[in-house]
């Protein structure tokens, strides 16, 4: 919009040129749907600087605007509402007003003499308001492009962040910025369900929200995210008209205050999985335009697919790295933790043990029990040796029977009296247990590095090594 100066020297030189006691320029509030006083040049000490009324209440301006007309009244016999913008009866005697194109607002004139507006002056004021309503169109024009540009930059900078990242909550970071600032939103947040749906996680923001929002776990059934999660709808509001229940976005005691406008969509690929919620707000109110909304939905799609894309792999990462009976590392998954751990203690100057844990004579009932029953007796083992872990140990499955495990900064004794608990609890609470089978026997070896070893082939040989010794 043209600042107030711009319209003010039109204005003036309006007033000056019909020899007015007021000239006046209303604009159209499409938002609010009054008519507002832009700008004025006046004689009068009763002017209301800040009129403001709608169609009905504005007296032959609100006539004019409506109707698409102009007025012009030579001689007034009263004054009092036909002319909204003074306080007091200023004795006005001839009055003019005609229209902006396309109902955009009013243009108008009054003196204190009659007959004073000649049908030339009044094609004069005719002119004046093309000249006005050519401003606005240019002013809407650049306001457009601007917008447009806008749009385009944040698609642009949304397609150029990479979809297949492996970290998602950076990506979401990023992308609540771009969408800030196109909507010219106070603040932004990505929240992901956690604990089978009955927790919401905020795991993004951007603008102003409480430093320990991030990572703090909300109430499903509480606030508008909640209520968008559940109902799996989206909740665009331009305004919040009840204050005597004030809407929150978590909780009652989330630490965000007040809102005015909000946009929130859910992130879901199909209506039965919903991930979590994208949301926007500004803490005014404010009417969310259809081109505004567009954009959003393409920027929460793309949202949708990078979160899809994140849980398909990390699903076929699961996959791919489990073993599908134990569901613990596979060998290959194993062996890749354990060349990152080797690597990092040899860094760090610190020991890890590898152990290989071994039930005698397991593969052998391979050929005497059908594999759906050994295979709950494989779960059972590696859930009991599951129990036995601790900071900074993880177990992989190399093949029936056999189990490795990793200690990270443990001494040889503890490493030894660990093992051997663990051996014991399998011992006691599965292999003792079994019935009408061959009586088997659980076993360990472990080796050290760099004490026994300077490799993970080698650190490899020795564990076997040592498993072999002790069965001897």
């Amino acid at each position: 919009m043209p600042g107030d100066r711009d319209f003010s020297d039109i204005i003036a030189l309006l007033s000056n040129c019909l020899d007015a006691f007021t000239a006046a320029l209303f604009l159209w509030d499409e938002h609010q749907q009054v008519l507002t006083l832009k700008t004025s040049h006046s004689l009068s000490k009763h002017l209301v600087t800040n009129a403001q009324f709608s169609l009905e209440d504005g007296g032959l301006i609100g006539w004019v605007a409506k109707n698409n007309q102009a007025v012009a009244v030579d001689h007034f016999d009263r004054d009092g509402k036909t002319i909204p913008y003074y306080r007091n009866d200023e004795n006005i005697k001839s009055f003019v007003a005609v229209p902006l194109p396309a109902g955009k607002g009013v243009i108008c004139v009054d003196s204190k003499r009659q007959y004073v507006f000649t049908t030339k002056e009044q094609k004069l004021l005719h002119g004046f308001a093309t000249v006005i309503e050519n401003i606005l169109g240019a002013e809407r024009a650049n306001w457009r492009h601007q917008q447009l540009r806008q749009l385009i930059t944040m698609w642009h900078r949304t397609d150029a962040l990479p979809a297949d990242t492996l970290d998602p909550i950076p990506y979401f970071g990023r992308l609540l910025e771009q969408g800030c600032a196109y909507l010219n939103a106070e603040a932004g947040v990505v929240t992901l369900a956690i604990k089978d749906g009955k927790f919401l996680q905020p795991v993004a923001v951007s603008g102003k929200v409480p430093p320990g929002l991030v990572q703090s776990s909300q109430p499903v059934d509480q606030g508008l995210i909640g209520w968008i999660y559940q109902n799996r709808k989206s909740l665009i509001v331009p305004k919040f008209r009840s204050r005597a229940r004030l809407p929150y976005l978590f909780s009652a005691t989330d630490g965000i205050g007040e809102l005015g406008a909000l946009i929130g969509m859910p992130l879901a690929w199909n209506p039965e999985e919903v991930a979590g919620v994208i949301a926007f707000f500004r803490r005014t109110e404010s009417a969310w335009g259809k081109e505004e909304l567009g954009a959003i939905v393409s920027v929460v799609r793309r949202a949708t697919l990078v979160l899809q894309n994140f849980t398909l792999r990390r699903e076929l990462a699961l996959v791919r790295n489990l073993d599908p009976v134990t569901e613990v590392c596979n060998l290959d998954a194993f062996d890749r933790v354990l060349s990152k751990r080797l690597e990092r203690c040899h860094k760090a100057g610190t020991n890890l043990g590898l152990a290989i844990l071994a039930i005698d004579d397991l593969d052998s009932l391979n050929t005497r029990v059908a594999l759906p029953d050994l295979a709950p007796l494989h779960q059972r083992i590696s859930a009991i040796l599951l129990q036995g872990l601790r900071r900074r140990q993880i177990m992989g499955c190399l093949e029936p029977g056999r189990f490795a495990i990793l200690f990270e900064e443990e001494t040889p004794a503890h490493i030894h009296g660990h093992l051997k608990a663990m051996v014991a609890g399998v011992q006691q609470e599965v292999l003792d247990q079994m019935t009408g089978m061959p009586r088997l026997q659980a076993r360990f070896g472990f080796a050290l590095f760099p004490q026994d070893a300077a490799t993970s082939r080698e650190l490899w040989t020795r564990a076997f090594q040592a498993l072999a010794y002790r069965s001897s």
